[in-house]
């Protein structure tokens, strides 16, 4: 007998981690968000927004960007930058983690014979 692992796995948003840090009414939000709901999406957009500036207050959020590179089978050089703020993007129905400081670049090509070596790597 074939077992579906799919109908018996839990939720990411119950795992014991998340639902300690994210109150019962924002992972609610999500899973409609999850499921489809338009309007939840909306309603998600503050509160993902205010987590992620609290954490760009403190200092704990990088993001990479990875340039293209020339040939198709390599990337470009990549730069860490540090997080700043998060915009509420109605247009985009998103939320834009946005920062212009630049940490760290490394230059390309990257594959993945040649991985770049990030600061503080052991």
């Amino acid at each position: 007998m074939n077992h579906d692992d799919t109908q018996t796995q839990a939720d990411p948003l119950d795992h014991a981690e998340v639902a300690k840090h994210l109150s019962e009414e924002l992972r609610s939000i999500l899973r409609k968000v999850d499921e489809g709901d338009e309007s939840a999406r909306g309603e998600a957009l503050g509160p993902a927004a205010a987590i992620v500036d609290a954490l760009a207050a403190v200092g704990l959020l990088e993001f990479a960007y990875l340039a293209p590179g020339e040939r198709e089978e390599d990337d470009g050089p990549i730069a860490w930058l540090e997080v700043s703020e998060a915009i509420v993007d109605k247009e985009r129905d998103a939320v834009v983690i946005a920062g212009s400081e630049i940490l760290e670049v490394f230059e390309g090509p990257i594959t993945l014979e040649d991985p770049p070596e990030h600061e503080g790597d052991a």
